[in-house]
């Protein structure tokens, strides 16, 4: 559902800290700082284009809005999901 794995890795890694990176012949990747390749496209314009205005962008922002409390029609809430993770971990001791 989410771009990240919670919301201190969503607030760590805002579009405008993505970058455009050429992974090979006619291969572009959107990558996170830490290098995570969100997506890959065949020219770099169409990369650029992605950092302001692509479905990640879009995501971005939904994933903001769940995070703080307005669960997208047809999601979980967050409050439930990380009641869940919680309950998980804890069972397995983590």
């Amino acid at each position: 559902m989410s771009l990240f794995g919670g919301p201190e890795e969503h607030a760590a890694n805002p579009p405008s800290t993505w970058q455009v990176v050429k992974a090979g012949d006619r291969l572009w990747h959107l990558r996170t700082a830490d290098g995570t390749t969100l997506d890959r496209f065949d020219t770099r314009k169409a990369a650029t284009e992605a950092l302001t205005c692509s479905w990640l962008v879009r995501m971005y922002a939904q994933d903001k809005d769940w995070y703080a409390g307005k669960t997208p029609p047809g999601w979980r809430s967050w409050a439930d999901v990380k009641a869940e993770r919680e309950r998980i971990a804890a069972k397995w001791g983590h």
